[in-house]
């Protein structure tokens, strides 16, 4: 069952990852960016369209790791993205000098 959220892509959505519940799943349309279409849902499931990314816990971690290592800084939304799909497909924190 999808989870609602307004919005529409996953730079959007990560924006607004507070929103949603932390044992909620993230899914992305592929190819994965920024601008693809992204939904929430309560299971591992992925909607028709959609393949499975991260659960919205880890995708959290993801972010505050990014933030940590690099000394408390907030990351853009870009820079969400970029640390959470690095995640996604390389099972890694992204390293801090690849930004």
């Amino acid at each position: 069952m999808a989870i609602p959220v307004s919005a529409r892509s996953l730079i959007e959505v990560l924006d607004r990852l507070d929103e949603v519940p932390e044992d909620a799943t993230l899914h992305v349309a592929e190819p994965w960016s920024a601008a693809s279409s992204a939904c929430v849902s309560d299971d591992d499931c992925p909607p028709a369209g959609f393949a499975y990314l991260l659960e919205v816990d880890l995708a959290r971690q993801v972010i505050a790791v990014w933030s940590r290592w690099r000394d408390g800084a907030q990351p853009t939304g870009p820079q969400k993205c970029e640390a959470v799909l690095y995640y996604a497909t390389h099972d890694a924190y992204l390293p801090r000098d690849i930004d």
